[in-house]
Order: C-alpha cells, then sequence, then structure tokens
C-alpha cells in the first residue's frame, strides 16, 4: 500500500488556513488561544500570523488586557482582504452573490428566468458580472475567483419539471438547447469573461460547501445536504469535507426512486418546487406569491398535505442514507418558502421515526436556505483558495 507524505510548504499552507479559519469562526482571537485551540507553537503562531498581517487576510482588532507581559493583539478576519463571486444557474433563474472574505454577502442580485439557454443565461451573466465589478470597483483585483453552482441533468425530466405553457408546447427545441449544460463551455467562458479562476459544482455541493466554511458556530462533521429548488439533489459531508465517491456523484439524492412515484418517479420530480406546484394546480389554488399568502389557512392546509406526502415519498430514501452514512445531521436548504420547508421537516422527522430503527439525526434547515445555491457559488473560490482541507498535506492530491 503506498503512503502519502507532506513537504513542510505543504504543512505552512495547511497551518495558515487553519488560522484563517480559527479567525473567521472566533473573531478577535488572541495568539494565545490560537496556540492553545490548534497546538501550534507561540512561535508558528506569531510567524503566520504576521505574514497573514502584511497580506492583509488579517487585521489587528484591539489588544487582550489583564494579562501579565506585554498585552497580545486581536486578530481578526480582513472583510476587504479578498472577496468571492458566486453564479448559479438554476432552472427558474440566475443570480449572483460577491462575498466578502469574513462571508458576509456584499451583493445578492437575481434575475428570473425559465430554463436558461445559452444566449439567455450569457447576457444576464454578463449584467450581473458588471454590477458587481461596479461594486468593488479597484478591489476587483482580490475576487479569488468565480464559483459557478449549476444543477445536474438541467435537459432531464422536462416533461415534469417544466411549468412554463411555452416551453411546454416546445419541450424537443427545448431539450436540444439545454443540452448545452452537459459540458463545460460555460465555465470556460466565465473564466474568459472574467479573467480569473471559475470553479464549478453541482448546486447541492455548492451549498454543502457553504456550510462548512461560513457556518457561525463549529459546523457539524457529518451531515447529509438536501437541496430542493426546482428539482432537488443532495451532498455528502464526511469527516468536515464533501465526499464525491468513485465517480464524482455521491449524494446524488434526486436520483433515488420515489417511493410510490405519486408525485413523481424520481426523489429529484417528487421533492421539489415544480412538484408544489403542480399539487396547487391540481387543487385549483393560486400559487401564493408573499408570506401572507403562503400563512392563509387554505394554502396552510396544502402545504400540510404536500409535505406529508412528499416525506412518505423520501423516507425509505432517507432510512438508507441514515443506516448507510450516520450521520450527524440533515441539511435542507434551497428555494421553498420557510413555512413549506417548516412543514416539510415536522413531517420527515415524525416519518423517519415510525419507519426507521435507527436513531434519527437532527433535521433542520441550512443556515442560508434560499440563497444556499448562489452563495454556495460564491464560497467555492474562497474555499479552494482558503480552507483547511486535509488534501492539502498529500503529495499525491488530486483535484477531483
Amino acid at each position: 500500500m503506498k503512503s502519502s507524505g507532506s513537504t513542510s510548504e505543504q504543512g505552512r499552507v495547511y497551518n495558515e488556513r487553519i488560522i484563517l479559519h480559527l479567525a473567521r469562526q472566533h473573531p478577535e482571537i488572541s495568539r494565545v488561544t490560537m496556540a492553545e485551540r490548534t497546538g501550534l507553537s507561540a512561535q508558528t503562531i506569531s510567524v503566520i500570523t504576521s505574514s497573514l498581517l502584511e497580506r492583509d487576510l488579517l487585521t489587528v482588532t484591539g489588544k487582550v488586557t489583564g494579562r501579565r507581559g506585554q498585552p497580545s493583539i486581536k486578530l481578526s478576519i480582513n472583510k476587504k482582504g479578498a472577496y468571492g463571486l458566486g453564479i448559479n444557474v438554476d432552472r427558474d433563474h440566475i443570480s449572483a452573490a460577491l462575498l466578502d472574505f469574513s462571508g458576509d454577502c456584499v451583493l445578492l442580485l437575481e434575475r428570473m428566468v425559465s430554463f436558461p439557454t445559452e444566449h439567455m443565461a450569457k447576457a444576464i451573466a454578463i449584467e450581473l458580472i458588471e454590477e458587481v465589478k461596479a461594486t468593488l470597483g479597484d478591489d476587483w483585483r482580490k475576487v479569488q475567483g468565480i464559483g459557478l453552482a449549476r444543477p445536474d441533468y438541467m435537459d432531464s425530466w422536462l416533461d415534469t419539471l417544466v411549468t412554463d405553457t411555452e416551453q411546454r408546447s416546445k419541450l424537443e427545441a427545448l431539450k436540444q438547447a439545454l443540452a448545452y449544460w452537459q459540458s463545460d463551455a460555460f465555465e470556460v467562458w466565465l473564466a474568459e469573461l472574467t479573467g480569473v479562476a471559475c470553479y464549478c459544482e453541482i448546486d447541492a455541493v455548492a451549498a454543502a460547501t457553504s456550510e462548512l466554511l461560513l457556518a457561525t458556530k463549529a459546523p457539524q462533521r457529518d451531515f447529509f445536504y438536501l437541496f430542493v429548488s426546482r428539482a432537488c439533489g443532495g451532498a455528502m459531508v464526511a469527516n468536515g469535507e464533501c465526499y464525491f465517491g468513485a465517480h464524482g456523484k455521491a449524494g446524488s439524492f434526486g436520483l433515488i426512486p420515489a417511493a410510490t412515484g405519486k408525485h413523481g418517479k424520481w426523489i429529484l420530480e417528487a421533492l421539489s418546487l415544480s412538484s408544489l406546484e403542480r399539487f396547487f394546480a391540481a387543487h385549483q389554488a393560486a400559487w401564493p406569491i408573499d408570506d401572507f399568502a403562503w400563512g392563509n389557512p387554505a394554502n396552510k392546509s396544502l402545504i400540510d398535505q404536500w409535505a406529508r406526502e412528499v416525506a412518505l415519498e423520501v423516507t425509505p430514501a432517507l432510512t438508507s442514507v441514515i443506516a448507510l452514512y450516520d450521520p450527524e445531521a440533515l441539511l435542507i436548504g434551497g428555494r421553498l418558502p420557510s413555512s413549506v420547508l417548516t412543514a416539510l421537516i415536522r413531517h420527515i422527522e415524525s416519518s423517519l421515526m415510525k419507519h426507521s430503527m435507527l436513531p434519527t439525526p437532527c433535521i433542520r434547515e441550512a443556515q442560508t436556505a434560499r440563497t444556499a445555491g448562489v452563495l454556495g457559488a460564491a464560497v467555492l473560490p474562497l474555499y479552494d483558495s482558503f480552507a483547511p482541507q486535509r488534501n492539502l498535506l498529500l503529495l499525491d492530491s488530486k483535484k477531483r
């Protein structure tokens, strides 16, 4: 069996990222506390933090008082030290987000569009990126890259997922146009347009990555992420990092058959905004346009019925996830309205408790919820450049 080691340079980069991660999670942290939490020597901490201060990635925010000797400085992430730009291309919208180095959202933009083709996507992306550049000005040079989050199989299941009447009348032509998304052409175009590296992931993986980097408290290290938008996808996080499997398809929850097929043959069809829209239409109910409408008694009754039925459709698959993976938590994010997500979580918890012999993990709403896709996209370049990924320490590590 081949063993893998690491060089001193790899170790230095990894330690830098550990320190940045600590400063992000614990603003105004002292060097002494960093040493206590990492096990690194005081000298190593001093050398690394001095380098990060020189590169404007950390900033001094005060001094620790009440200790003997010379006061220790407090260190925090320099918000303007770096930026991550994200583009989320989905079946019903294209959005952009700009994150500063602390993970705060500086700019969030969205354009609604049904199943965007190449021409539509490029036109909207140019408009959004120009607005980001205008916001940043000279700080554009601090953008670490552009993240692209998009669903897999954009050209599939159109008969179920397309709800626009005009597009439904021309599904074959739409399918041919959407074949564009089977390649990396848009990713390559984005890199050429912006002049920075492009990092592309499936939307569910991007959303899960945002939980790892931007969690306001120490994130759970083993969780399963359900991303619900026009369709549904999933991502696995094991020991603090996304797990992709042999062919990069681990976590493809949407491609598991639904229990009965009542809301679609596959889970990606059943657990989706498309499914919810079809359900409202089948009951001659108007689609709610705001929180007040979502909360009226008739709509709440429909939401509860849909959530209960869909929870039963996904319970066998979730039971398998729990049995095979044993996650600490199931996180659900994406574009479901808050009231729908609350009902869905309640019914999934109830159904799992009835149908699973194993302990039910914590089921909760992901921290970014509705903006998970685009914020996840913006996280990707920051994560690649600054997160303490273990494969940094392996001499034979390869990018996925």
